[in-house]
């Protein structure tokens, strides 16, 4: 499955880390680009805006924020 998250400090993180280790692909975006590049090097899509995230999420989507 492949999931939107927005958000992604201590607990957006730990969601993300938690569904890719359980195989889901994620999509993250943070208004904070380090957040969004450190996710990013643990194997998640990295967005740069939200227009971005919603454009590489594959129909139909779904977002946690």
């Amino acid at each position: 499955m492949q999931i939107g998250i927005v958000g992604l400090g201590r607990m957006g993180g730990n969601i993300g880390r938690r569904l890719m280790r359980g195989g889901h692909q994620c999509v993250v975006y943070d208004h904070a680009p380090q957040a969004t590049e450190a996710l990013a090097s643990e194997g998640a899509a990295g967005a740069k805006d939200l227009v971005d995230l919603i454009a590489t999420l594959d129909v139909p989507r779904t977002l946690s924020g």
